[in-house]
């Protein structure tokens, strides 16, 4: 980080203490209270991936502060569904806040359950399901994980396919190589087993020992079991396509991606799910049409933002919170003032 970035964040940190002590952030609660507030989270850190990926990965202790911050402000936590006909009554009166989190990193049983049990938290959980039939590896999270942790400045890659094989600067940047390689596995090896496979390889290529790469789960989905667990404990287990990807080329291929996710979900859970979660963020306005002729109830996406009752309820905004951000600036947006700010600039 340069040292002018340094000086604004300790500048805008300064300012947001003060404005707190001198009570905007209750105020801007007061004004904020009707506004639903969503959080979104991704996955927790077991070693050190939130210094490598800090907004797919949290520390726990981090994860732990956050959620004191609800308590000491007394937001009230509550379940999707309830907020959702909070919204639709009007009944939101007290900065309502819900917790999601998106895909169904392993780590949100085992280090996220917990805390939010010991606070009595609910949280809802979009899970994706191919890799119910592969394996629970997340192969891009992995490889950019070992490429920015490598100590080669090449990857030469022989013998896996004519269009992956080749040797890859690694000055270029781990994101650059990642997305060539990615685009090349999934375009050759379209089966998710596949790529996954690959890992082993590539893995030695780059001087890791795969096994202490994927230990302790660090970036592994739930399999059906740990899904089963999330339910069993009282926490909302809902839609994020079969693949990770809604396509908007065709009606058909959204059903698909839906009717795929919500059926493998069905048969761990015993009951059809009807909120999704757009992967990445990304939809379009056809999706807007589509959704309800697939009865989804609701759909959230990464646009950041409060929500109220004029709210298109296919397009639900949440504060994506990350190990990159501070506490007070984690507080001064569950507390509304960065939400007045975004009014004023519309």
């Amino acid at each position: 980080m340069r040292l002018s970035d340094k000086f604004k964040n300790r500048f805008r940190s300064a300012a947001l203490y003060s404005a707190r002590f001198l009570g905007v952030f209750a105020l801007a609660r007061f004004l904020t209270r009707r506004r639903l507030r969503i959080l979104c989270y991704h996955g927790f850190s077991i070693m050190d991936e939130h210094e490598v990926m800090p907004h797919v990965f949290m520390r726990r202790e981090t994860f732990v502060r956050r959620m004191q911050i609800l308590k000491r402000r007394r937001i009230p936590v509550i379940a999707l569904d309830e907020a959702l006909n909070g919204l639709k009554t009007g009944k939101m009166s007290n900065a309502e806040t819900v917790i999601t989190f998106d895909d169904g990193w392993a780590s949100n049983l085992s280090v996220a359950a917990p805390v939010l049990e010991a606070l009595h938290f609910p949280a809802c959980i979009y899970v994706t399901t191919e890799h119910l039939e592969a394996g629970t590896e997340v192969f891009n999270v992995a490889l950019y994980y070992m490429l920015c942790r490598t100590s080669r400045s090449t990857l030469r890659l022989e013998g896996l396919h004519p269009e992956i094989d080749g040797s890859y600067g690694l000055e270029q940047g781990p994101s650059a190589v990642q997305r060539s390689i990615v685009a090349a596995v999934e375009r050759v090896f379209p089966a998710l087993s596949d790529r996954q496979r690959l890992l082993v390889p590539i893995s030695a290529a780059l001087g890791f020992d795969l096994g202490q790469i994927l230990g302790g789960g660090r970036f592994q989905l739930m399999h059906r079991g740990e899904i089963e667990a999330m339910h069993r404990r009282g926490f909302d287990i809902e839609l994020h396509t079969h693949t990770h990807r809604l396509p908007a080329g065709s009606f058909e291929q959204t059903q698909d991606e839906i009717v795929r996710n919500r059926r493998a979900l069905a048969e761990i859970l015993g009951v059809e799910k009807s909120h999704l979660c757009y992967p990445s963020g990304e939809y379009s306005p056809r999706h807007l049409e589509w959704l309800p002729r697939l009865a989804i109830a609701s759909a959230t996406t990464c646009e950041p933002g409060f929500n109220g009752r004029k709210t298109d309820i296919l397009q639900l905004r949440r504060y994506l919170d990350s190990e990159a951000v501070s506490d007070i600036s984690f507080e001064a947006e569950i507390c509304g003032l960065r939400e007045l700010a975004r009014i004023i600039r519309r």
